[in-house]
């Protein structure tokens, strides 16, 4: 590591990688819970037709666009909880308001995002997409935005919980929603158990019952447990102040912005794909599902960097945040190795969970674009954990700028160019993707280095002006 002192030693190393392995192993079941919600959304509708999750597809590229941006919102009351609590462990009173100051920003983000999401039609007509797959969308859209506050919210009171090191009951909620979505979601679309049939609908009706239900579930046991309650965030969670609530946003705000980025490419690929045709878009979804699903694990790891990170930049110990980070970032990286094998070797028996029928045009063509995820699986890993690293020292805007200039800049018009004025079309469309998240990650991992080495001068948490 750069800068190792006499503290990173293989003693102290080994405590913090087993610290960041306990504190990310449960965030990432929440993660991977949370992604099992749309996994078994696009499991059951590839079951009730082709063209029902093609629109499924191009719906939640939006909707996937947007929630990212709410969990960055969110992602600021970890990384401000962390730090108060690692100046002063008996600091709730900085702890509750920066759950209130997420809860108000967040809260006011999605009100904008359910707006845009019911309203979303002619953006995808706009954007070339087949009106017949857009008619089919939209409504499946519109039922998936009413559960979107419930979202976000969740994540930042699961932040709250991260940020106390105690992730698990979040995990808990997430694994129960997971097993109530199949149910409900099965139920709602093929008329089951004496539920209305409601097709692709039906899908989205049943998340937005489930996110709000687990949102519930998870205040009520925050108000029973001894430690949560201590903290009294029922108290006056809607009063803050113009100084705290423009302080929050100057942490979290670029964190939405560098989701929005990386998702927003992701959201224009699946576009690009809608204009190749439904079998590409259809294709596409799949792939990424399981890019996603692997995703959830360094994404899990770079929150307990911010927490792992934020707690050292409290206590200000320079060597801590050094070790804390790029600890998460070498076992995010080493999972991600693993996963990149894996689908490169089987690739076509993970795309027959979703399409049985080898002889599919969609099976064959997931199979290509999931042998391109396998490529970019280990820099995927890295650019996450080092922009979560990152964020527990409140350094988000240089990272927004480099992951916005990545991705923008140079990931979307090669994509464009390989995918729709080439012969490679979505397989191009993928290389474009891997183009920018290894740019990403390169830059990213610069940045961590050169601040914790000290050719950066420390990020500054804004003051409070009361």
């Amino acid at each position: 590591m750069a800068g190792a002192s006499r503290y990173d030693s293989a003693p102290m190393i080994l405590k913090e990688a087993r610290a960041t392995l306990a504190l990310a192993l449960p965030i990432v079941g929440t993660q991977l819970a949370q992604m099992a919600i749309h996994t078994t959304d696009v499991f059951l509708l590839a079951r009730l037709s082709e063209r029902a999750l093609a629109a499924a597809a191009l719906a939640t590229s939006i909707y996937g666009f947007f929630m990212v941006m709410g969990m960055g919102l969110s992602m600021g009351t970890p990384a401000l909880a962390a730090q108060a609590l690692g100046h002063d462990r008996a600091d709730r009173e900085s702890v509750r308001r920066a759950v209130h100051d997420g809860l108000i920003i967040s809260g006011i983000g999605a009100a904008f995002a359910v707006v845009a999401l019911w309203f979303a039609g002619p953006l995808l007509l706009l954007a070339g997409q087949d009106p017949d797959l857009v008619a089919e969308a939209v409504p499946f859209l519109r039922a998936l935005s009413i559960g979107f506050p419930a979202v976000i919210w969740f994540a930042v009171l699961r932040g709250f919980t991260a940020a106390l090191e105690r992730p698990r009951p979040a995990l808990v909620l997430m694994v129960i929603a997971v097993l109530l979505n199949v149910g409900v979601n099965y139920g709602l679309i093929f008329g089951a158990y004496g539920l209305p049939q409601l097709g692709l609908v039906g899908a989205g009706i049943g998340s937005s019952i489930v996110n709000i239900s687990i949102l519930i579930a998870l205040v009520l046991y925050i108000r029973a447990d001894a430690q949560f309650a201590a903290y009294h965030l029922a108290r006056g969670w809607w009063r803050s102040t113009a100084a705290r609530l423009v302080r929050y946003a100057r942490i979290s705000g670029p964190i939405a912005l560098t989701f929005a980025s990386e998702v927003g490419l992701f959201s224009a690929a699946a576009l690009l794909m809608g204009r190749l045709g439904a079998n590409e878009v259809a294709a596409h979804q799949i792939a990424l599902q399981w890019a996603a699903i692997t995703f959830m694990v360094p994404m899990g790891i770079s929150q307990a960097a911010t927490v792992r990170v934020g707690l050292a930049a409290g206590a200000v110990d320079a060597p801590g945040i050094r070790r804390a980070g790029w600890i998460a970032i070498v076992l995010g990286m080493g999972f991600m190795a693993i996963a990149g094998l894996i689908f490169w070797q089987f690739g076509d028996g993970l795309i027959s969970v979703f399409v049985p029928s080898p002889s599919s045009p969609v099976h064959m063509l997931a199979v290509a674009y999931l042998s391109w995820a396998a490529l970019f699986q280990v820099v995927d890993g890295a650019q996450a954990v080092a922009n979560g690293s990152l964020r527990g020292v409140h350094d988000t805007t240089v990272p927004m700028l480099l992951a916005a200039g990545g991705y923008w800049l140079a990931a979307l018009p090669a994509a464009i160019w390989l995918g729709l004025f080439t012969s490679q079309r979505g397989e191009g469309v993928w290389a474009g993707l891997a183009i920018g998240l290894a740019l990403v990650a390169v830059l990213l991992l610069w940045r961590f280095a050169a601040k914790t080495s000290g050719t950066i001068a420390p990020t500054a948490a804004p003051a409070v002006a009361e």
